[in-house]
């Protein structure tokens, strides 16, 4: 299996976790990662986890925005 796979295997489905990820990357944005990571560690989502879902959701952002730049030119 490869990381990819276990990613995916890994990630929560469900709607509220999906929403309070969603929150965590605005609070990151405005008040960053430290503000993020109390936010999800306070509903039960740990530290690491928090990180990685943050770090994640992060890289998706930017390869969007890389991908909108480049057809835009």
């Amino acid at each position: 299996m490869d990381i990819d796979e276990r990613r995916v295997q890994e990630r929560r489905q469900d709607e509220q976790t999906a929403a309070q990820i969603t929150e965590a990357a605005a609070l990151q944005r405005a008040f960053g990662s430290d503000a993020a990571q109390r936010f999800l560690k306070l509903r039960g989502i740990g530290d690491q986890l928090a990180q990685d879902l943050l770090l994640e959701n992060y890289d998706r952002r930017q390869q969007a925005r890389r991908e909108r730049l480049a057809a835009a030119s």
